[in-house]
């Protein structure tokens, strides 16, 4: 046996973000996941494909959950579970019935020596040196701003909003049933149906043909689309096509094998906007790193404008984060419910290491490597002293052993 093999006692950890529409797993010290896969799996027993997401039953969810770690071990890590301890990258409000049944399977099921839940806003700076940042996750169920001073997490002023992938499948899918798109079938014209494209199709629609338009084009958008609600005649067809000049070109998706669908140019460039329109109080992408700014100390909220980080597969939409960045600019300087700022011109956003999809993924890697994997990992024995139970984030009383 070589001497240097008595160096590294412990194989690499395994990393699992188990994410609303994606998971992505992998080792520790690796620059990039070895699987990002869809978060589902099909069921023999109910003959369906399932969301892991969307299960409430906690003995199906029990199930579903252990095929589904089972597959992604044995297909794309090819591990031994037994061998590697076992980082999980989480949001600090998800259901705590997940995290349990979590838990339960790893311990249980796959016997993996110890286990380690952290918060993926926190992780996330760690691929940037950083403890100071304006974590803005836009994931595919709902955008949130999370502000982080010092490495401690500002709970008050976090921010909502149900903006993401879902709200611009929701969109697309709305224009694509009004404009009545058509496509051949048979040697026939057949009009576009809702039951007919499902949401895989319609995301890879919007990340492959549409994109985030200008500010300038945006406001031109918002104001055409507030005249159609007005006078109802003005509407055509095209909608908005009839009025913004020189539109993007209108793209051929390949669609139901030899078949194209055409994306119509207005329909590309007016998709993004619903991430963008503010009516009365309703949120936009860009109020909502404002108002969490807002809510923070006076003496944290120029670093934090100063050091805001997007993540989360919607963020790699082509043009947002530069529209972002003038919708914050617009709002600072020309509304009047953003009057208390006086850094509009400070706003500034981190360029990452990595894509956005994967970079909580990328700094729980990173940061797996120090001695805080072995400092706050929850071994077996742990886990059963605590009633095979998993304490709230905040809490870690039960690492202490009853002894001292």
């Amino acid at each position: 046996m070589p001497v240097y093999d008595s160096l590294q006692t412990d194989k690499n950890a395994v990393v699992f973000e188990f994410g609303t529409a994606y998971t992505k797993c992998g080792f520790t010290s690796e620059p990039s996941p070895r699987a990002i896969i869809p978060s589902q799996i099909y069921l023999d027993s109910i003959d369906k494909v399932v969301h892991i997401f969307q299960i409430k039953d906690v003995e199906l969810l029990l199930r579903t959950l252990e095929k589904f770690i089972q597959m992604i071990y044995f297909k794309y890590l090819a591990a031994n579970p037994k061998d590697r301890r076992v980082i999980v990258v989480e949001s600090i409000f998800s259901e705590k019935i997940f995290r349990q049944q979590v838990a339960q399977v790893f311990f249980k099921r796959f016997d993996v020596p110890s286990l380690l839940f952290v918060p993926n806003h926190v992780v996330v700076m760690a691929t940037l040196g950083i403890n100071t940042a304006l974590v803005f996750d836009i994931g595919y169920a709902e955008a949130i701003a999370i502000p982080i001073f010092e490495g401690i997490t500002i709970l008050d002023s976090v921010q909502f909003a149900p903006l993401g992938g879902k709200s611009l499948q929701l969109r697309i899918m709305d224009e694509l049933i009004r404009r009545k798109p058509t496509y051949r079938k048979d040697g026939e014209n057949v009009e576009i149906q809702q039951a007919t494209i499902d949401e895989s199709t319609l995301e890879d629609i919007i990340f492959r043909t549409c994109f985030v338009t200008t500010f300038e084009r945006g406001s031109q958008l918002a104001q055409q689309k507030l005249m159609n609600k007005e006078e109802e005649e003005s509407t055509t067809d095209d909608g908005i096509q009839c009025v913004i000049r020189r539109p993007p070109p209108s793209v051929r998706y390949p669609f139901g094998g030899n078949q194209f669908l055409q994306i119509p140019g207005s329909l590309r460039e007016s998709v993004c906007e619903v991430l963008f329109e503010m009516y009365g109080e309703e949120h936009t992408l860009a109020t909502l790193i404002i108002d969490s700014i807002l809510k923070c100390p006076m003496d944290c909220r120029r670093r934090l404008a100063q050091n805001i980080v997007l993540i989360g597969g919607t963020s790699m939409i082509p043009g947002l984060k530069h529209r972002l960045y003038k919708e914050i600019e617009y709002l600072t300087t020309k509304s009047q419910r953003y009057k208390p700022v006086n850094f509009s011109n400070e706003f500034q956003f981190h360029q990452l290491p990595c894509k956005e999809n994967y970079a909580s993924w990328l700094g729980a890697s990173i940061w797996a490597t120090s001695d805080l994997l072995t400092m706050r990992s929850i071994t077996a024995e742990q886990f059963a002293r605590n009633n095979e139970t998993i304490s709230d984030w905040s809490n870690f009383n039960f690492l202490i052993s009853p002894n001292t």
